[in-house]
């Protein structure tokens, strides 16, 4: 058992903090914003790992901060070496309940 003992203990290192080591390679950003409530941007890194940052609704008078909001994100998905791969839109609802959802999708290689 004495010979097992170091290799256990390197087994459990190695893997425990190879574990750490591993950073997300895809985020995902999700921008929602109704016509006529709060909407919300949502960013995932996987592994159950989100956050959501508020914006104004649609039709707000100040619904550039909802574009200041986002690109404060694009910024920080920068800073952390990411590069955006990919962008989707879409609408649904009728003229008084419209839903934009913007998608992007964030990589980085390690």
């Amino acid at each position: 058992m004495k010979k097992f003992k170091p290799l256990l203990v390197l087994s459990f290192c190695l893997v425990f903090f190879g574990g750490i080591a591993q950073e997300t390679n895809y985020v995902v950003v999700k921008l929602f914003e109704p016509i006529n409530a709060a909407g919300e941007i949502i960013i995932s890194y996987g592994k159950d790992k989100s956050e959501r940052i508020a914006v104004e609704k649609l039709d707000s008078d100040h619904h550039e901060n909802n574009m200041n909001k986002l690109v404060d994100v694009f910024n920080r998905m920068n800073k952390k070496g990411f590069v955006l791969v990919s962008s989707a839109a879409s609408a649904q609802g009728n003229p008084a309940s419209i839903l934009h959802v913007d998608t992007f999708v964030f990589s980085r290689k390690d």
